[in-house]
C-alpha cells in the first residue's frame, strides 16, 4: 500500500513538474514570439495572487498614465481601477499602497467625466477618514492622492474645505491635543503644500470664519525654520492668505494688529534673506522658476504678484497670481517634470498636414484638457521643420494620365492580366464541354422537338 501511495504521489509530482515546465516553456515562447502586452493585460494582472505580478502591473500602469494620456483606457476602467487601488491602500504592502495612491490621483487628472471623479473623491475621503487609515495620510503618496482627487473631484468649496480641515488638524493639532509633533520636516512640508494647493481653488469670501483662526501666526513661526523647503511652503501659504483679502478669517486680531503682524512677517523675511553663509536660500525653485521667500516679500511689500513664466515644450506659461504658482509647483511635483510636460503638451507633433491627419485618424491624438483648463494653457501645434504654424484645411492634387488606344482581341494569350478565376469562369461558360453548354444544347433540342410536333398538329387540322 505504501509503495502504491508513493508511486501515485510520484506520478502526481511528476505531472506537476511537467505542467510547470510546460507553463515556463509557454511563457518563454510568448515572450520571444508573442505580441507585446497591453495595458488591459496588466489591468487583469492586478487581481493576481502573486505579489510580483501585482507589483509589475501597478508599476506599468503607473508609468503609462504618467508619461502617456491613456484616455480610452481610463474611461473604460476608471471605477474598477479606483476600487482595486483602494483595496491596495487598505490591505496592500507599502509599495503597493504608494503606487495605488498615485494611480488614483492620475486617474482623477485624466478623466473628463465629472460624475466619475466626484465618486472617486467621495470614496477616497471616506476610506482615509476612517480611524484605521487616518495615520496613512502622513504618507506622501496618499497625501498627494487625496489632494489631487479633491482638486479635480470636489464639486463645491464646502467639500474642498472639509479636506483642508482634515489636513489642518494634522498640521496644527492645537495646544489642547495630546498628539506630539513627531513628523519630519518633509512630511510637514508636504501637508502645508497640500493645504495651500487646495486653498488656491477657493475664493476668500467662501471660507469659513472658524476653521482657520491662528493660521497666520502658525505659518509666521515656521519662517524661522532651518529647513529651506519648509520655510518656502510657509511663505507660499502666507502669500495665498494675504492674496485672499480675508485676513479676518485667518486671524482673530483687529486690522491694526493684522498690520503689525504683516510688518513682523516682512521683517522676518528680510532677516531670512539677508542671512550669510547659506546661498541656497536665495536660489530659485526649478519647478516654478522663482524663490518663494523673495517673491513673498515682494508681494507683501507691494501687494502685487510679479509675473513669472515657465517654459514648457518651447512655449511660455505665464503665472500672474500666487494661486497659479502654487498649483504649478504642486502638480509638477506630483507628476515629475517629464510627466507634467507630457500632460501639458499635445500628444503628437506634426510633421506635415497629411501625416498629421493620418496619425490623428489612426491614434486619436490625446491631450489632457483638464490641465489646459486649470492654467488656461493651449499648446500650439508646431511643424518639426520650423516654427511655421501652417495646417492647411484642404489639399488638392491634379494628375494627368495618358491612355493610348490598344486593339483588343478575344485571344486569351494576348491578355496576360487575366486572373485564374476569370479564366476558369470562361471555361465554365464558353467551353462546348462545359455543363452550361450541354444544358443549353439540351434545351434547344427540346425546343426543336416541340416546334416539330406543333407543325404536325397543324397538318392534321387541314
Amino acid at each position: 500500500m505504501d509503495k502504491r501511495r508513493n508511486s501515485k504521489g510520484g506520478q502526481r509530482s511528476r505531472r506537476g513538474i511537467l505542467l510547470d515546465d510546460d507553463d515556463d516553456a509557454r511563457g518563454d515562447s510568448q515572450n520571444f514570439w508573442g505580441p507585446c502586452r497591453t495595458l488591459h493585460d496588466y489591468f487583469i494582472d492586478l487581481s493576481g495572487k502573486r505579489a510580483s505580478v501585482r507589483a509589475e502591473a501597478l508599476s506599468t500602469i503607473l508609468k503609462a498614465l504618467t508619461l502617456n494620456i491613456e484616455q480610452k483606457f481610463v474611461e473604460l476602467n476608471f471605477v474598477t481601477l479606483v476600487y482595486q487601488c483602494l483595496h491596495f491602500i487598505k490591505k496592500g504592502s507599502p509599495t503597493e499602497m504608494k503606487q495605488a495612491a498615485h494611480i488614483i490621483g492620475l486617474l482623477s487628472m485624466i478623466t473628463t467625466t465629472v460624475e466619475k471623479v466626484h465618486e472617486a473623491y467621495e470614496d477616497v475621503l471616506t476610506a482615509l477618514s476612517q480611524g484605521g487609515l487616518k495615520p496613512k495620510l502622513k504618507t506622501l503618496e496618499i497625501l498627494g492622492c487625496l489632494t489631487v482627487v479633491t482638486f479635480f473631484g470636489a464639486s463645491n468649496s464646502d467639500e474642498t474645505e472639509s479636506v483642508m480641515k482634515l489636513l489642518w488638524d494634522l498640521i496644527n493639532p492645537g495646544t489642547d491635543s495630546s498628539i506630539e509633533r513627531k513628523d519630519s520636516p518633509a512630511v510637514l512640508t508636504a501637508m502645508i503644500s497640500a493645504w495651500s494647493f487646495l486653498l488656491s481653488t477657493i475664493d476668500g469670501w467662501r471660507l469659513s470664519h472658524k476653521n482657520w483662526q491662528g493660521a497666520i501666526t502658525y505659518f509666521s513661526n515656521i519662517i524661522d525654520s532651518d529647513d529651506e523647503e519648509l520655510c518656502a511652503a510657509a511663505c507660499e501659504a502666507l502669500a495665498l492668505v494675504f492674496e485672499s483679502n480675508c485676513l479676518e478669517k485667518f486671524s482673530s486680531a483687529t486690522k491694526d494688529s493684522n498690520k503689525e503682524l504683516k510688518d513682523n512677517i516682512i521683517k522676518q523675511l528680510r532677516s531670512r534673506l539677508s542671512e550669510t553663509g547659506n546661498e541656497r536660500i536665495s536660489s530659485q525653485d526649478p519647478r516654478t522658476g522663482f524663490n518663494s521667500a523673495s517673491a513673498a516679500l515682494d508681494f507683501l511689500e507691494d501687494r502685487k504678484c510679479a509675473n513669472t513664466h515657465v517654459t514648457i515644450g518651447g512655449q511660455k506659461l505665464i503665472l500672474s497670481t500666487w494661486s497659479q504658482k502654487v498649483q504649478l509647483k504642486f502638480l509638477k511635483h506630483f507628476l515629475r517634470n517629464d510627466g507634467f510636460v507630457k500632460h501639458m503638451m499635445v500628444g503628437l507633433m506634426i510633421l506635415n498636414s497629411s501625416l498629421f491627419m493620418l496619425l490623428t485618424f489612426l491614434f486619436h491624438e490625446q491631450e489632457n484638457e483638464n490641465f489646459h483648463n486649470v492654467f488656461d494653457f493651449h499648446p500650439k501645434r508646431r511643424n518639426d521643420w520650423g516654427n511655421v504654424l501652417y495646417v492647411p484645411e484642404r489639399e488638392e492634387v491634379t494628375i494627368l494620365l495618358f491612355r493610348p488606344m490598344v486593339a483588343r482581341h478575344n485571344d486569351c494569350s494576348l491578355l496576360p492580366s487575366l486572373t485564374r478565376d476569370k479564366q476558369l469562369a470562361k471555361k465554365k461558360t464558353m467551353s462546348p464541354n462545359s455543363h452550361l453548354s450541354k444544358a443549353r444544347t439540351q434545351l434547344l433540342k427540346k425546343q426543336r422537338d416541340l416546334s416539330l410536333k406543333e407543325r404536325e398538329f397543324d397538318c392534321f387540322d387541314y
